[in-house]
Parts: C-alpha cells; structure tokens; sequence
C-alpha cells in the first residue's frame, strides 16, 4: 500500500506538465490526501514566514495537470476546469467525475 501511494505522488511530479496521459482515480486520491497532509504541516510554517503558503503555489501546475488528466478519463474536455468557480455545485460536480467517475484502469490491466 505505502509504495502505491509513495507511486502515486511521485507521478504528480513526474508528470506536472503533462496533461494528456492518463491518471488512474485511486493514484487522484492518493495525491489529495499526501497534499491535504502536507498543507496541515505547512501552512503554519509558511504563513509565519513568508505570509502564504509556499507549496501551495509549487503545487499549483501540478495539481492542475493530474486534473486535467482525471477529467480527460472521464471523458470531459479540459475546459470544465473552470467548472471549480461555480461555488458547492461546481465543487460537487469536480470531486464527483475526479474521484467516483470511470478509471483509465491502465496500471491495472499490467498487473493482470
């Protein structure tokens, strides 16, 4: 389990500016939970430094491409991106084709 999610995050920076692979929805989980974690530790830090937090802005490419990526597994242009400025209805939509929508199922085919 430790080394899917140590995969999962070292694919988001591996593949923070390519936005047309696929990513399949557990290794989209696994990013959010290790960033959601790292901006707990963070953001005290940061703030009371620089007055932002600093790897919040670092991840921003990143966060975007896995993004894009998730949206074109499921089938949606990259566009709908824009869709998170909706406020709660957006938001719900977003987490619902990112998270609970179709899986390229890419690694899972080669594991079979």
């Amino acid at each position: 389990m430790y080394k899917n999610i140590f995969n999962a995050y070292q694919e988001f920076w591996i593949k923070a500016t390519d936005f047309n692979s696929k990513t399949i929805r557990s290794d989209w989980w696994w990013v959010q939970l290790i960033n959601i974690i790292i901006y707990f530790f963070t953001i005290p830090i940061f703030l009371r430094t620089f007055g932002f937090n600093l790897y919040g802005i670092i991840c921003i490419v990143p966060q975007i491409a896995i993004d894009i990526r998730r949206l074109n597994d499921y089938g949606k242009n990259w566009k709908w991106i824009f869709i998170n400025l909706i406020p709660i209805i957006g938001w719900i939509l977003w987490f619902t084709w990112l998270g609970f929508g179709k899986s390229s199922d890419a690694r899972s085919k080669n594991m079979e």
